[in-house]
């Protein structure tokens, strides 16, 4: 389905969203769209524009299921297209800098400081 400024959907008839995505580029547009086959980038019914990058298998479903992740830039045109906060705000997840930082002075427990290799004895 595509809505009235051309922005293709990927939701069932009736189920408009107030989103931009493909609005950037043709590439992205053309890619949403999916005539011939299921759209790798979608929107999905939270209204966040996915890339699904791999199939798992379920165990109640005879067909794999697809995993999805955000998509905040135009892999054609580079522009921003949603921010990860957004992302986390719509779907509810937590920040992970919001985690306790560690009191050991930036050590790691083998005693190098965060980020450096650890030295052989």
């Amino acid at each position: 389905m595509v809505m009235d400024n051309g922005t293709p959907t990927n939701l069932p008839q009736g189920e408009e969203t107030e989103h931009e995505f493909g609005t950037c580029c043709e590439e992205l547009k053309e890619a949403m769209l999916g005539e011939e086959f299921e759209p790798l980038i979608a929107v999905g019914d939270d209204g966040v524009l996915y890339l699904s990058v791999g199939m798992v298998e379920l165990e109640d479903d005879d067909e794999p299921g697809m995993v999805d992740h955000p998509l905040f830039f135009c892999p054609f045109c580079g522009t921003e297209l949603q921010t990860e906060e957004g992302v986390a705000d719509i779907v509810g997840v937590e920040d992970d800098d919001d985690e306790e930082e560690d009191d050991d002075g930036g050590e790691d427990a083998g005693g190098t400081p965060e980020g450096s290799p650890p030295q052989m004895s």
